[in-house]
């Protein structure tokens, strides 16, 4: 069994990488969380450095203002935001009265009402014997000795101290990172982009500056997109909250633009203190609802319709990627990870377009079609699902005409599946299921089969799928000139022609034989030579779908040269409708009128 083992290899293999990867996202959480928030960072600076070096700023200069204009914004933000907490924490105390009537009121009016009240009455308990303790123990303290009293306040003073020293020493690890790497990348960005396309290969420089331009447009496009919509987002919420009267609009208007940039949860976690400081500030429950109604039909009208509106699919992310990207990135990184999950996810995506071992996850996580139009009307006729394909014919002709959707369709997926024909992949269960389903599908969508002496004759060249093929056709030109064609679909190639009776049928004025199956050129100029042979009078004409155009060439018998199309649009433009309404006195087409409307070749494209 080395196929199998060799699968199970390369699964052991990517499964180790897969385990690599992760432990080391997780080991070395401290140094790649500020070098991912560096290099996002970096990604929308770097326009608005260029911007500057347009301006015969020194390169330098230009990242040190922007370095500084940044860290100026920042810094003003927090400084607004902190005033603004230090006023709602000096406030609070006021709003003690009606929280605590708002809580009896929902006490006394749910059911049961034991509960709840056992528990506020269990806090107020816990609360009275905790100032207890605390005013006993700050008495016996003075009582105490004043050598004692100093040990103990410089311990307790020292350790809380240490305290406040650990917790705030991480984050402020981290800031420092991410702003010195801010700081080197914007000034060695072109230096670092050069050292990773020589990384990758100096043979791969095309697909390597491509993946890095397209991750940086998308970035840049995807974050100045959001900043300016979840910044009007913010003033929206803090100008209406100021209207209702909710205190600190400001900050929650802050807070809402900062918290929309987590996925999914980040608007309605930064409704939470707004709604109830307004039920906090307000005697009824007016203000509360207001707030709440700002944040849960803003949020929809936001996410569902102005967002998509303008930024389109900047992102290049399934809505099934956002959900599985902010899991795995929130269990490897906690919280910051949710907020870096669709920028990290979506450099993922781009890679994985121009490296083929990473093709998967961009088909997995990709917001493009998983197929392509005629791959998935293949795949609805393989799973004998003909309505649907029935669906995707109709819905194609509101864009187009009939012979343009039977080119761009239902050709293609014909010849798809004389490719899995010939590999063997039909058993003659699955083949019949198959001609029954396209059958179904040529008969509701174009039903005309013409009858016996039409002007137009079209014959299959080989096989099954050339008869289909030919049925569809007879249908399309029917469509746009009725009882203008009609073909042989009991047989194909030689066979059909023979079975041809010249004495019951008049002879054809336009005589077409059709392929999606794809032959030899020369059995294309034998059966176009026995075809004059038998109608002398017709104009011969070769329809193979499977070639482009300049392909193929039909060798000349005369002054009646073959014509050679590659499309049913252009074998329609061949048709004219005045010319085969009456069948006996028309004329189909020439090849030289047919070379005047440009629309078919002498003697091949």
């Amino acid at each position: 069994m080395p196929l199998l083992a060799n699968s199970l290899r390369s699964l052991s293999a990517a499964l180790v990488v897969a385990a690599l990867l992760i432990a080391t996202l997780v080991l070395g959480r401290e140094i790649l969380v500020p070098l991912a928030l560096a290099v996002i960072a970096c990604f929308i600076l770097v326009p608005a450095v260029r911007w500057l070096e347009q301006y015969a700023l020194p390169e330098w200069l230009a990242v040190s203002s922007v370095v500084v204009i940044v860290t100026g914004i920042l810094l003003g933000a927090s400084v607004a935001l902190s005033s603004q907490l230090l006023s709602l924490a000096a406030e609070l105390p006021a709003y003690r009265a009606n929280v605590m009537d708002k809580a009896h009121a929902v006490v006394g009016s749910s059911a049961p009402p034991g509960v709840v009240s056992r528990a506020i009455d269990a806090v107020e308990t816990y609360q009275e014997m905790l100032n207890r303790e605390l005013k006993l123990g700050a008495d016996s303290s003075a009582q105490e000795g004043k050598s004692e009293t100093k040990v103990v306040v410089a311990q307790g003073s020292g350790s809380e101290t240490w305290h406040g020293i650990q917790i705030l020493a991480e984050p402020l690890a981290q800031t420092a990172l991410t702003f010195l790497f801010t700081l080197f990348l914007l000034a060695q960005y072109r230096d670092l982009r050069d050292r990773v396309v020589r990384v990758f290969g100096t043979d791969n420089m095309t697909e390597t500056t491509s993946a890095m331009s397209d991750a940086g447009e998308r970035l840049s496009a995807l974050f100045t997109g959001q900043v300016i919509l979840n910044a009007s987002f913010g003033i929206f919420v803090g100008c209406v909250l100021m209207i209702v009267g909710v205190p600190n609009a400001p900050l929650w208007g802050v807070v809402a633009f900062i918290m929309r940039f987590v996925p999914f949860i980040g608007v309605y976690v930064a409704a939470i203190p707004p709604v109830l400081l307004a039920a906090a500030v307000d005697p009824g429950w007016t203000k509360a609802i207001c707030t709440l109604a700002v944040f849960v039909i803003g949020e929809p009208i936001m996410g569902q319709v102005l967002e998509p509106f303008f930024l389109g699919k900047r992102a290049g992310l399934s809505p099934f990627a956002m959900i599985l990207a902010a899991s795995f990135w929130t269990l490897v990184w906690g919280p910051i990870g949710l907020v870096l999950a669709a920028p990290l996810t979506l450099v993922v995506v781009v890679l994985g377009r121009y490296i083929p071992d990473l093709e998967f996850v961009s088909v997995l996580l990709g917001d493009e079609p998983p197929l392509s139009e005629q791959q998935e009307f293949y795949h609805r006729l393989l799973s004998g699902d003909a309505y649907a394909a029935v669906d995707q014919i109709d819905e194609a002709k509101e864009a187009s005409s009939p012979e343009a959707v039977l080119d761009n369709l239902v050709f293609p997926a014909l010849h798809f599946a004389v490719i899995d024909r010939r590999r063997g992949r039909f058993d003659a269960e699955a083949m019949k299921e198959l001609e029954e389903a396209i059958g179904e599908v040529a008969s509701e969508c174009l039903p005309q089969v013409g009858a016996d002496g039409a002007p137009v004759l079209i014959i299959p060249v080989r096989g099954i799928f050339d008869t289909l093929a030919a049925r569809f056709a007879v249908g399309a030109i029917n469509a746009h000139v009725p009882d203008a064609a009609s073909g042989i679909l009991s047989a194909s190639g030689l066979t059909a022609l023979s079975s041809i009776d010249l004495g019951h049928a008049s002879a054809p004025k336009k005589l077409v034989f059709i392929t999606v199956a794809g032959v030899a050129e020369k059995a294309l100029t034998f059966l176009a030579k026995k075809g004059a042979e038998k109608f002398p009078e017709s104009q011969i004409s070769i329809l193979d779908l499977t070639r482009p155009a300049g392909s193929i060439s039909v060798a000349s018998r005369g002054n009646n040269n073959p014509q050679a199309f590659n499309r049913l649009t252009d074998l329609m433009a061949s048709v004219e409708p005045n010319a085969v309404s009456t069948a006996a006195t028309s004329t189909i087409g020439s090849a030289s009128s047919a070379a005047e409307r440009g629309t078919a070749l002498s003697g091949g494209y």
